[in-house]
């Protein structure tokens, strides 16, 4: 069977066929599971939120511009509801301080990464990021590992360009402090 464009699921939609809704829902419910998982770190919460992100979307496509895409449409409601759902959570976060870093350390957490194989890595790398507060980790990995331009991560957060660029820069330095307080014993060997 021939899989038919998003616009052409909205206007049906539009014209009163609500069961084309369900191609979306089909196409999407991975991805603003992910989103969503991303964000809330909880697989029952992602679940709720991505959900919740469905409803939101069939009720308000009236509202959809075609200057952007569905799906970075979509994302930006995807993301907006984990973000309030984790507020309604209420969460209290250890964060590290500011600190300032040197060359030299900032070198030796680069080298103790990359000293390390890439399971461990990832390991590390993940240990980290569950570390950041989850708008910095959302952030991260939509750029990181989804490959989400700076453009289309400021649609979906309701950030200009510059502000994601500047959260983005902010979210990295905070994650190599992590890293530094997950690789201490791998940091002090090097320097050793």
């Amino acid at each position: 069977m021939e899989k038919k464009t998003d616009e052409y699921y909205i206007r049906e939609i539009l014209k009163g066929d609500s069961g084309s809704f369900s191609q979306l829902v089909e196409k999407y419910s991975h991805l603003a599971f992910s989103l969503a998982m991303k964000i809330l770190n909880q697989r029952e919460d992602a679940e709720e939120a991505a959900q919740d992100a469905f409803i939101k979307a069939y009720h308000s496509l009236n509202s959809f511009q075609r200057g952007s895409t569905f799906k970075t449409w979509f994302f930006r409601i995807v993301y907006n509801t984990s973000i309030s759902s984790l507020r309604r959570r209420n969460i209290v976060e250890v964060r590290i301080e500011n600190t300032k870093f040197s060359d030299d350390e900032i070198q030796a957490t680069e080298d103790a990464v990359g000293n390390l194989n890439r399971d461990d890595r990832q390991k590390y790398l993940g240990m980290g990021l569950e570390r950041l507060d989850p708008e910095e980790r959302a952030l991260l990995k939509l750029y990181y590992y989804d490959d989400f331009s700076m453009e289309e991560i400021g649609v979906i957060a309701g950030l200009t360009v510059s502000n994601v660029k500047v959260k983005i820069y902010r979210s990295r330095k905070r994650l190599l402090q992590e890293l530094r307080f997950v690789l201490k014993d791998e940091i002090t060997m090097i320097r050793l």
